[in-house]
């Protein structure tokens, strides 16, 4: 055996057993780990209230969802699938225009972990004393996806083939999203799509990406909504395709400028490059503890996403280059190494 297959063996070994970057692929994580990580492979209905859905440690039953326990395909219109090791989170607009009444209707699907299970009465300061979320995801295209029940009962129609994002609502809601108990502090992030609705205004102007809580003042507000036409500076990072999967490294801290509540610095895909936003907190929650929450929870939209993983930690942690990506460099360019589940 030749001396660069020797070290490039002894790298993988030191990769693998360390343990490196087993919550996403573009970058490692941070030092000591996730404070918890759902990896996208189960969807257990669970009990109300008992937090013991998708993998044991989230719960559906709140004002946002009407999940109904069934996968995509199967039940009515929507739902929660686990598929290929990612779980699909469906929201076909309002089945309830169509005959298909509450409960368990699937027009809005949200579930919520409870991040003070996790940390204890330091969860309940979380975004004030800086947190850190990851998430890989996609907006969902191609099988299995059920058809539109677009709100109004306009008529049943074919799933948009090129995907149907989501926008925050609702007081700071979205897709994936941070609640701080002290204070009802709520910020989240949506993958939006141009076409996706927003209200009177067309907050997005053609534009695709990631879209989070406006900057609306500095203090708590239930208007921070890009649906609904609500006052405040739009925030979304640009993104030539949200329907291909992304990675987002996104630590949260107090904006001390006093401009807005928040700042967000959002990384993505690898680059170690921050992009910074200024952004007002929502006052929207569904539980009285602080949570960590994940879905399609308005009625009036419709929407379907892709979610590999989602992680979080407390504390403002920078994001650092893969170990795999320093050392191959090292070895005359050989591939990157890239750890999938």
């Amino acid at each position: 055996m030749n001396r660069q297959l020797l070290c490039f063996s002894a790298i993988l070994a030191v990769l693998v057993c360390s343990g490196l970057a087993n919550a996403g692929e573009a970058y490692p994580d941070p030092e000591g780990g996730w404070t918890y990580v759902y990896t996208g492979d189960a969807a257990a209905f669970g009990t109300p209230e008992a937090f013991d859905s998708l993998d044991g440690t989230w719960d559906y039953s709140n004002g946002s969802s009407q999940w109904d326990g069934s996968g995509i395909g199967a039940g009515r219109p929507g739902g929660a699938s686990a598929l290929d090791g990612y779980l699909r989170i469906q929201e076909t607009g309002d089945p309830r225009k169509y005959g298909m009444g509450d409960p368990g209707s699937n027009r809005k699907i949200y579930f919520a972990h409870d991040i003070g299970a996790d940390l204890g009465m330091a969860g309940d300061m979380i975004l004030d004393m800086g947190a850190t979320l990851s998430f890989r995801a996609r907006i969902a295209t191609g099988a299995p996806l059920d058809d539109l029940h677009p709100d109004g009962g306009a008529g049943i129609a074919a799933w948009p083939a090129g995907g149907d994002g989501y926008v925050v609502h609702d007081g700071g809601k979205g897709n994936f999203g941070i609640y701080q108990a002290q204070g009802e502090k709520m910020i989240s992030f949506c993958l939006a799509l141009p076409t996706d609705d927003t209200g009177d205004v067309d907050e997005l102007a053609g534009r695709a990406g990631l879209v989070m809580n406006k900057l609306n003042g500095f203090e708590v507000t239930g208007d921070v909504d890009v649906q609904g036409d609500e006052p405040g500076t739009m925030n979304i990072l640009e993104m030539e395709d949200p329907t291909q999967w992304h990675e987002f490294w996104i630590t949260i801290e107090p904006d001390f400028t006093v401009t807005g509540t928040h700042v967000a610095n959002i990384y993505m895909d690898g680059s170690l490059v921050a992009n910074p936003f200024i952004l007002t907190a929502g006052n929207g929650h569904e539980y009285d503890m602080s949570y960590l929450a994940m879905g399609a929870g308005a009625t009036p939209q419709s929407g379907a996403i892709d979610v590999d993983f989602v992680a979080y930690a407390p504390g403002v942690i920078v994001p650092v280059p893969e170990p795999a990506t320093i050392a191959l460099l090292g070895l005359g360019g050989l591939a990157l190494i890239r750890r999938r589940k």
